[in-house]
């Protein structure tokens, strides 16, 4: 670590597996103090493929300048090695992850704080803070590997580089008289993916559904259960909010977060577009050490890549504890 003068300038140096993977502040988002239930998923781009739960091998550098922190790596992400269906058509060519021998992968973060500083000791970033400190800050940050996906066509292999970028801005801030502990939390972003031509990923968290041989009614394109394309060349928008609802207990017995969230992508898979969203509410037992989440979610049905998806929903309650 090099400490500046009355600590304005600071630099720390690391290597491993490590969390520092640029982009924006959710792709580097902690797990414990989610406001939703969950990630929206698709800020971590590469999950599970050519990383380990959004971590890579390589060197990171981190640090502060003032008010303005900055997080940069350098990385080896791991072998993808999926084949292309071959087309005679250029534009029905679909990118898949293969990288072969992987060229290293390059991401970077930097987000002004306006308000209260945040520690920048571990990577995680605070996805609610419950009114404990005043933030705003405002970011932007990438990813970028050269040859991370290919397409076939004409028995032709073609590569194409993964370039990510995203901003966003994130705040948590108390509201009115202080014996009342609320707050508001929110979270905006925008974020362009290029992963090459039509590439399109579908996921499923925990999904327990199988395809079904004699279903014989219309199937959605991403699979039974509750897949939905997740990941994708393409545009998306996320935003977030949810408000510490007022207690002048000293030591309240619950405190209560309703919450929601919107999300719209644009495939470039897909010729129409789609929305959907989370509403639902946290019941704090022990802040979030100890938390009860209610949520209900829509997700897009595609039964056709040219036209408008239908929706369907979830309702999920989630109890988390942590020491």
């Amino acid at each position: 670590m090099m400490p500046g003068e009355a600590g304005k300038f600071s630099l720390s140096l690391g290597a491993g597996l490590h969390y520092y993977m640029g982009l924006s502040r959710m792709t580097m988002a902690s797990t414990l103090n989610f406001l939703t239930l969950d990630s929206p998923v698709f800020t971590w781009p590469l999950i599970d493929n050519s990383d380990q739960f959004a971590r890579q091998l390589g060197m990171f550098a981190k640090g502060k300048y003032g008010k303005l922190e900055y997080r940069f790596s350098l990385n080896k992400p791991f072998a993808t090695d999926l084949t292309p269906a071959n087309v005679t058509d250029p534009t029905k060519a679909v990118a898949v992850d293969n990288n072969g021998n992987p060229n290293f992968s390059k991401a970077g973060y930097v987000e002004y704080q306006f308000l209260d500083e945040e520690s920048n000791m571990l990577p995680f970033k605070v996805g609610s803070y419950l009114g404990t400190k005043k933030v705003f800050n405002v970011g932007a940050g990438f990813y970028h590997q050269k040859d991370g996906t290919r397409t076939s066509v004409n028995s032709n292999i073609e590569k194409h580089d993964i370039s990510l970028f995203a901003v966003d801005a994130f705040a948590d801030i108390p509201l009115g008289n202080a014996k009342n502990k609320m707050a508001v939390s929110a979270y905006a972003g925008y974020y362009n993916y290029q992963f090459g031509p039509n590439y399109l990923r579908n996921l499923g968290t925990m999904n327990i559904a199988a395809s079904d041989p004699n279903f014989i009614g219309q199937k959605a394109i991403a699979g039974p259960g509750n897949l939905q394309p997740v990941i994708g060349t393409g545009n998306m928008i996320y935003a977030q909010a949810g408000l510490l609802l007022p207690s002048q207990a000293e030591k309240p017995k619950i405190r209560i977060q309703p919450f929601a969230a919107y999300t719209h992508k644009s495939f470039e898979a897909l010729d129409k577009s789609s929305s959907q969203f989370d509403v639902g509410a946290n019941w704090f037992l022990d802040g979030h050490h100890a938390k009860i989440t209610t949520q209900y979610s829509t997700r897009p049905v595609y039964t056709s890549p040219t036209e408008s998806p239908s929706s369907k929903g979830e309702f999920i309650v989630q109890f988390q504890i942590y020491l």
